[in-house]
């Protein structure tokens, strides 16, 4: 099994090329000593400190040292058209990102022609996201062509009336039942969030964006259609059981006196995900069930024809004793009278009178045995 950090680096010289990794708070996935790399995030050090202080899930002695800020810019305007890099990773964040297009854009300005992209990308299904709806290629066109940068307050409000606690296992076990889940927020809580964003009192960090393996590359797909982006996939790793998330690598090329060749070696490194892993996870359990219960039924069938062979047979001895039983009664019957006609002759006068001939005739029948020549 690839371990999570070799999906995302498996397409990076960390040795000899220069890294951007955005996000990456208090876990980064390149350290500082491992090779020439920058960090990228919404706020300062001291303000991300501030920010997560009261959070036990993040330890703010190990926040980065972040190099650009990117609260309120775009990407290549906080960094500079002029700092190229090699690499650029983001660990979940284009969930984060407001307009995902304009995002995309912005790091194919900044990388090197080759220069690769490496995403990790929550998967929404086993997430507290599980009850939003896809994003769709409408929610980014929006996006980009209002050139939103902060989340809007449909993206607010979606986030917030939506998130739920689940348990990942659960989920992939096909076990789930939705009308347990718990929402985190009240509707009101929703709203009223909502309209800060809206009176842009604050930025709101919010998931912005919400995918599956499909519905990205769908996303993606749609980007190369209308020649959004020049990026091409070159990695994919589906999200594997019992996890959250999946991960895609891209590449900036160059596109060339031929557009049409580049766009078309783009779109064709788009993985078409008919069915993807959890699909295909519940398709097995669902074909074994199946199998299961046709093995089941087979045998409830053999059972209940061994039952009525069994009845069968109980009927047929039932019926031989009860023959028996009327057999029985009729010899018992005759039994009693025979007793019954041998006490009576034993009794009568006859029997007793003739006792001194049949004695006479057992002594006779004897002697004749031992002198058989007389």
């Amino acid at each position: 099994m690839i371990e999570r950090k070799d999906k995302i680096l498996k397409n990076v010289n960390l040795k000899d090329h220069k890294g951007l990794e955005i996000g990456a708070l208090d876990r980064p996935i390149v350290k500082a000593n491992q090779g020439n790399i920058k960090y990228a995030d919404h706020l300062s050090t001291s303000d991300l400190v501030a920010k997560y202080k009261d959070d036990k899930n993040v330890d703010t002695a190990k926040i980065v040292d972040v190099d650009f800020i990117l609260e309120g810019n775009s990407l290549a305007k906080s960094i500079g058209r002029e700092n190229k890099f090699n690499y650029v990773i983001a660990s979940h964040v284009i969930e984060h990102v407001p307009d995902v297009i304009g995002w995309l854009k912005d790091i194919s300005e900044i990388l090197y022609d080759g220069g690769i992209l490496s995403l990790a990308i929550p998967d929404k299904r086993f997430t507290f996201d599980y009850l939003r709806t896809p994003t769709t290629c409408g929610d980014l066109i929006e996006a980009h062509m209002q050139n939103i940068s902060r989340p809007s307050p449909k993206q607010v409000f979606d986030f917030f009336s939506n998130a739920v606690s689940l348990d990942t296992g659960l989920r992939w076990s096909g076990r789930l039942n939705e009308s347990k889940l718990t929402k985190q927020h009240s509707i009101k809580f929703a709203s009223k969030m909502a309209k800060k964003a809206f009176q842009n009192e604050e930025y709101t960090d919010v998931h912005c964006t919400v995918f599956t393996p499909q519905t990205f590359f769908q996303l993606i797909e749609m980007m190369l259609e209308l020649e959004l982006v020049n990026l091409r996939v070159i990695d994919f790793h589906d999200t594997s059981e019992n996890e959250l998330e999946f991960f895609v690598t891209f590449e900036k090329i160059f596109i060339g006196a031929n557009k049409d060749l580049s766009k078309h070696e783009m779109l064709s490194s788009v993985p078409n995900i008919k069915m993807d892993t959890w699909e295909q996870k519940q398709q097995i359990r669902f074909l074994d069930l199946e199998k299961t219960v046709g093995l089941l039924t087979e045998q409830n069938k053999q059972l209940f024809s061994e039952k009525d062979a069994l009845n069968d047979q109980l009927s047929m001895s039932n019926s031989n004793l009860l023959v028996s039983n009327a057999k029985l009664e009729e010899i018992t019957h005759k039994f009693e009278n025979k007793t019954r006609q041998l006490e009576q002759t034993y009794q009568s006068t006859s029997w007793r009178i003739t006792k001194p001939i049949r004695n006479l005739k057992i002594i006779i029948i004897k002697l004749l045995r031992r002198h058989p020549d007389k």
